[in-house]
């Protein structure tokens, strides 16, 4: 019974935790901070880019990923064998460093179709064991379709854009990005009249025959579309009436690279929602276990997700924006670092939480469940543990989202409870 969302969710959990304008509000506030290595350089927040941007700011990032470099390129493999000097050169220069003009005159894009984001300009996956098939080195995070970013470079070969999101900034291939005629278009499009969100797993658009752009796409959950209104739908959409579907506007790629508007039709009965859900803990919990054994994806990759990627998707159906990285660091929510207290304390700091809320330490994200008998469980995407039972050291292997008690262990057999550093429920101060 505990597999399933209404075993925890109490008659208190309904409570609206922020309205629509706090949550956006909340969002601005806690912008991710995209920094250089040495914390030294920032990227502009998305909303804050002009028409062009210092060259210098680019390079510092490129050149960060350059002298990431190992310097045993033989501990690192692609398909079975041990890379070389010389295939992490080509990926420098791949990076087109020298290239990038002092000014950079900035673009504006939507993606247009869930891709990974990588180090480099290359779908090249790179590991540090022969047999990992999980844990790619170059990959860095993954984009959903129909989210805003900025274009600020192209590798040699043409192939790849450098690009801009709300917290995160790497490498995509150029089919995945549409560009806009200017910012104005740009801004226009994230704020339609209507949106329709995924509150699935995730939905696919059907077979169609008259778009191969949009025909089998994979939408996972948060994906946010332009809603069309019945006054301004058109009547009749590939030649099938729109009885019994939503229409969607989404942006398409062009043969020219820049963004195409196409209409495509969502059945209702698919799980999706006019606006976002009211931001409840029963609804945190509803959409946390809508994942429950999906695939473990490191960065987003295997078109899954890891721990803070099922976050975000989960926390997007509300309308909330959480960086990639440091989401535990959140600004504007009711946190408690539990870092140097005891198990007891931390057990009682918990206690308090409502269900849906962030439990963390270092690597690792968590969705709160709940107390059974005094002990807590989460919700999470969870590559390995080490079993709670006592003097076993046995690793299991879910590479799944799971539910577990915080008495399960790392491999240094430090239980979950022993590691949580920070607790955090998002709601204003």
């Amino acid at each position: 019974e505990m597999m399933n969302a209404d075993y925890w969710i109490g008659e208190d959990d309904n409570i609206i935790l922020m309205t629509d304008e706090e949550i956006a509000a909340y969002n601005h506030e806690n912008r991710g901070n995209i920094l250089s290595a040495d914390e030294e350089t920032q990227m502009p927040h998305l909303d804050e880019f002009e028409d062009t941007l210092d060259g210098d700011i680019l390079k510092t990032f490129l050149n960060d990923n350059a002298n990431s470099v190992p310097g045993n390129p033989r501990s690192y493999y692609l398909d079975g064998t041990p890379t070389a000097s010389i295939y992490w050169e080509n990926l420098v220069d791949l990076s087109n460093i020298n290239q990038v003009p002092d000014v950079i005159e900035v673009r504006y894009g939507y993606t247009v179709k869930r891709m990974t984001l990588r180090m480099f300009p290359t779908e090249d996956r790179i590991f540090k064991d022969p047999d990992d098939k999980y844990f790619d080195a170059l990959l860095y995070s993954e984009c959903m379709p129909y989210m805003p970013c900025v274009v600020l470079h192209e590798s040699s070969d043409g192939e790849y854009y450098y690009v801009v999101f709300d917290s995160y900034s790497a490498w995509v291939r150029k089919d995945a990005v549409a560009l806009c005629e200017d910012k104005e278009d740009w801004l226009a499009r994230q704020n339609p009249d209507q949106w329709l969100v995924v509150t699935g797993r995730e939905i696919r658009f059907g077979t169609d025959p008259h778009c191969e752009a949009v025909s089998d796409l994979v939408l996972p959950m948060g994906t946010q579309m332009e809603l069309v209104s019945t006054e301004d739908a058109p009547e009749v959409i590939n030649q099938r009436t729109t009885y019994g579907d939503y229409v969607v506007k989404v942006p398409t790629r062009g043969d020219d690279g820049y963004i195409e508007d196409e209409y495509v039709l969502i059945p209702m009965s698919d799980d999706v929602h006019v606006g976002f859900l009211p931001y409840t803990p029963a609804n945190i919990v509803r959409q946390a276990f809508k994942l429950l054994g999906d695939r473990y994806g490191w960065g987003g990759d295997l078109e899954a997700n890891d721990c803070t990627g099922i976050t975000r998707e989960v926390y997007r159906c509300f309308g909330i924006l959480l960086p990639r990285v440091k989401q535990s660091a959140s600004t504007g929510v009711y946190s408690v670092d539990v870092s140097d207290m005891s198990d007891e304390d931390k057990l009682y700091e918990i206690g308090q939480l409502t269900p849906g809320s962030l439990i963390a330490f270092p690597g690792h994200m968590m969705i709160y469940l709940g107390m059974v008998d005094g002990v807590p469980y989460v919700i999470s995407a969870v590559g390995t543990f080490v079993t709670p039972a006592p003097g076993s050291d046995e690793q299991i292997h879910p590479e799944s989202v799971i539910v577990n008690s915080l008495y399960v262990r790392k491999a240094s057999l430090k239980t979950w409870l022993e590691s949580v550093t920070v607790i955090l429920t998002i709601k204003p101060d």
